[in-house]
């Protein structure tokens, strides 16, 4: 069969699998009035489909595979190929028939996959295949499928390949009894492979359950690698054409789906699709036909996986990671497979600190119920808490009648009408004191009360920032000043994206102290200080750096990845605040070695702060003193009276922007 005639085939197929069983007799005998052949070739082809009842999910290759391999050309299969031993035949796969045989030269196992005819008749294909088979057996990764040998007997030419004793992730899925650890393990070691495949200028394209193996031993092995790419319609690019789909439709990338060139981004988004069903044992896009899956894939969003996460981090990092994976917008989605790689390290690192809620040894079917338990506790704890707050208030206010009774004024507090300048040491130490708690609120949840070597802390910032300038830097009123052009365009990014606004408004004081286009004597540069690299990975040219219309989304965007590794209550925030100038892994990190030595430490900032000779010299000498300012920073634009400057709190001309979302 010629390329030309499967593509006919495969037209009519598609057409009468989209329509129910008893319409399709009908549709072939009209549209093959005039080609029987063709006629005959497709009524096979659907008595297959409903024989084997799982059609649609195999890739094109596995279907153009069956096509080809006659009962007639298999029994001519002598029992040696070459060197092997043929010992039973194991299955088909998209290249062909796989057996199992044994190499009689090294006497060892292999997986011996017989190509069919139709490579062999096409000399051109058949070249390309050679190439680019031994292309990709050149790799060399504990996670890629070893390729022993590309090679032609007699005519029938094979791969021989590694033998692997274990269970393809398909078969570990219907087990369900993979816990989450395992499963991220999985994903760190099928996103490892990709990366060194993607090294090496190889993209899989056909990344999907049954092409993903883990040995007995754990190791896990990417299948068929390279096998994709090298059997495509023949062209000068990597692109596929409508109506000759390559991979199979649930897992296949929008890109793919459209035709359009694609690279390492189109095995990202497998993926995500693979590990949202090791999840949830569901598809995230998926349709009673091809043509259903296809407008999913392109149109619709998938479910969530958590209908909520709980308390745990590690499910909100899950998340966040498929959320990327699966972005349609291919510049929105990973841009390597290093990347990906590396926030699933940090979720696995995460389960370490969640081992109390959801932690590594939580099987993933277990997931609901738990998250489920842990809502319904937490409300009930709310529900009490709420009860003793009403008494509380209610207390409260009939002592503030009483004292308002016997009392003919309220003194205001000593530091009310004063300037911070005008204040003593204890009341300045006082007023950081009550502010820090304030800005913390504005922060989010759970706010930690500091003790006096953190209060001092930040006091020293304050006091950094009133002191006159020095010679040719700007003062006070000049920095704070500056910021109120910016502060709705920047309220607006991170409300967008769930971020305290205070976060976003601060930041550039510390960063850039409000210059749109400073850059320092590193490269980083504009209101948020990104280096290039970084804001090109967040989507801003270096040319647009200055515009704080595109930096502003994309430091949002940053400072949500991070909230996703480490939390978004008050305290984890201090955590991404410092993660935004140290970088989230280098936290994690110091935690985990904290953690080594007291279980009970308080997960922030400040628990870094108290630990910091414990830390390296960066910390100690930068990083320490980082948080400390931006709360120094905020206490002065939220309190600008007390300063001395002529402007509203600055979190007020946010354009209606809440502090909080």
């Amino acid at each position: 069969m010629t390329p030309e005639r499967w593509q006919e085939v495969e037209v009519v197929l598609q057409a009468a699998l989209d329509l129910p069983a008893t319409e399709r007799g009908a549709l072939l005998a009209e549209t093959c009035s005039e080609d029987p052949d063709l006629q005959r070739e497709a009524m096979s082809l659907l008595q297959a489909h409903d024989e084997a009842g799982d059609f649609l999910e195999q890739s094109a290759l596995e279907q153009d595979a069956q096509v080809l391999l006659s009962d007639d050309w298999i029994a001519a299969i002598a029992r040696e190929i070459g060197p092997y031993k043929i010992i039973e035949q194991l299955g088909r796969g998209g290249m062909g028939e796989v057996y199992l045989a044994r190499d009689q030269r090294l006497d060892r196992p292999v997986a011996l996959k017989i190509l069919p005819a139709y490579f062999v008749s096409d000399a051109d294909r058949l070249r390309r295949f050679q190439i680019e088979a031994r292309a990709a057996s050149g790799l060399n990764h504990s996670n890629i499928l070893t390729i022993y040998e590309v090679g032609e007997s007699d005519g029938v030419h094979f791969i021989a390949t590694e033998f692997i004793d274990g269970k393809t992730i398909r078969e570990l899925i219907r087990a369900e009894r993979l816990t989450l650890g395992e499963l991220i393990e999985i994903a760190i070691q099928l996103v490892s492979g990709l990366s060194a495949a993607h090294a090496a200028g190889i993209v899989h394209r056909d990344i999907k359950p049954e092409n993903v193996m883990r040995r007995h031993d754990g190791v896990v092995r990417i299948l068929d690698f390279g096998i994709a790419k090298l059997v495509e319609a023949p062209a000068s690019e990597m692109a596929t054409e409508v109506g000759a789909l390559l991979g199979t439709p649930a897992y296949v990338s929008p890109e793919q789906v459209r035709g359009q060139v694609v690279d390492e981004r189109t095995d990202i988004w497998s993926c995500g699709v693979v590990l949202y069903e090791m999840l949830t044992e569901q598809r995230p896009f998926a349709g009673d036909t091809n043509a259903d899956t296809i407008v999913a894939i392109l149109e619709r969003q998938p479910a969530p996986i958590f209908l909520s996460e709980g308390r745990s981090r590690a499910l909100r990092l899950i998340q966040s990671i498929i959320n990327k994976a699966l972005h349609k917008d291919v510049s929105e989605r990973y841009q390597t497979a290093a990347e990906m790689l590396d926030d699933l390290r940090s979720v696995k690192w995460q389960l370490e600190f969640d081992k109390k809620l959801i932690g590594a040894q939580t099987r993933v079917a277990e997931i609901p119920a738990l998250v489920t338990a842990q809502i319904s506790r937490s409300h009930q704890r709310w529900l009490a808490i709420a009860s003793i707050a009403a008494l509380a208030v209610m207390l409260l206010f009939v002592g503030f009648l009483f004292r308002r009774s016997i009392l003919s004024r309220t003194d205001a507090p000593a530091h009310a009408t004063r300037t911070y300048t005008q204040m003593s040491e204890a009341e300045q130490l006082g007023f950081v004191s009550e502010q820090e708690q304030r800005i913390a609120a504005m922060m989010g949840d759970r706010p930690v009360k500091l003790n006096d070597e953190a209060l001092r802390a930040i006091k020293t910032q304050v006091d950094r920032y009133v002191a006159p300038p020095r010679p040719g830097g700007d003062s006070l009123p000049a920095i704070y000043g500056r910021a109120a052009p910016y502060v709705s365009v920047i309220s607006k990014a991170f409300s967008a994206r769930r971020i305290p606004v205070v976060i976003g408004i601060y930041l550039p004081i510390i960063e850039s102290a409000y210059r749109p286009c400073y850059e320092n004597s590193i490269g980083a540069k504009g209101l948020f200080q990104f280096l290039p690299q970084t804001a090109a990975q967040y989507g801003v040219a270096r040319a647009d750096m200055c515009d704080v219309n595109k930096m502003a989304p994309a430091a949002a965007h940053y400072i949500a990845d991070r909230m996703a590794e480490l939390g978004d209550d008050s305290q984890s925030m201090t955590l991404v605040l410092v993660s935004y100038n140290r970088g989230a892994n280098s936290v994690l990190d110091a935690l985990r070695m904290l953690r080594e030595t007291d279980v009970n430490y308080e997960r922030n900032f400040w628990t870094l702060f108290a630990n910091r000779d414990k830390l390296d010299d960066t910390f100690r000498q930068e990083s320490a003193y980082y948080v400390p300012a931006f709360f120094a920073a905020a206490i002065i634009g939220e309190n600008p009276n007390t300063f001395e400057l002529q402007m509203a709190p600055l979190s007020t001309q946010a354009n209606g922007a809440v502090a909080r979302p």
